[in-house]
């Protein structure tokens, strides 16, 4: 007898095993005890709404993300402009969205106006950390204006 003919014979004796050994298994409920009154059906919990004020996790949002705007500009826009006098402004937003638990699911960046350096950006996507906010209880998103100097 080959391996494959082998494998094939002890899946098919595990099968009808498991087949003729369960199917005397039944699930029964056990008998109700008697009572002087039924016991009333259980209540079904209606579902709870969740109102989430939106401008309070943008606000939460900015102001994490000011949070980290030193480091930023320390890191990332000062040694990218270095140079050029006076520096030049510039502006970018970060779209972000959190999850139900206020953990930061994802994260854009958009340079506004002129191009900039390439670096600039890395290395704000590259330094930024993931942001976490106060439980917002569903997905929450928010575009956030960032700028320098």
């Amino acid at each position: 007898m080959s391996t494959s003919t082998a494998i094939l014979l002890a899946g098919a004796m595990i099968a009808l095993g498991l087949f003729f050994g369960l199917r005397g298994l039944t699930a029964s409920a056990p008998e109700p005890t008697p009572t002087s009154a039924p016991a009333p059906p259980p209540a079904e919990a209606a579902p709870v709404a969740v109102v989430v004020d939106l401008e309070t996790s943008r606000r939460h949002v900015a102001n994490a993300l000011a949070y980290h705007r030193a480091t930023l500009r320390q890191d990332c826009y000062l040694p990218g402009v270095a140079g050029q006098q006076p520096p030049p402004a510039l502006e970018f937003e970060f779209n972000f969205t959190f999850d139900a638990g206020g953990f930061q699911v994802t994260r854009g960046l958009v340079e506004k106006g002129r191009k900039y350096p390439p670096e600039i950006t890395a290395c704000m996507l590259a330094k930024l950390p993931p942001l976490r906010i106060p439980r917002p209880g569903q997905v929450v998103t928010a575009t956030i204006p960032l700028s320098f100097p």
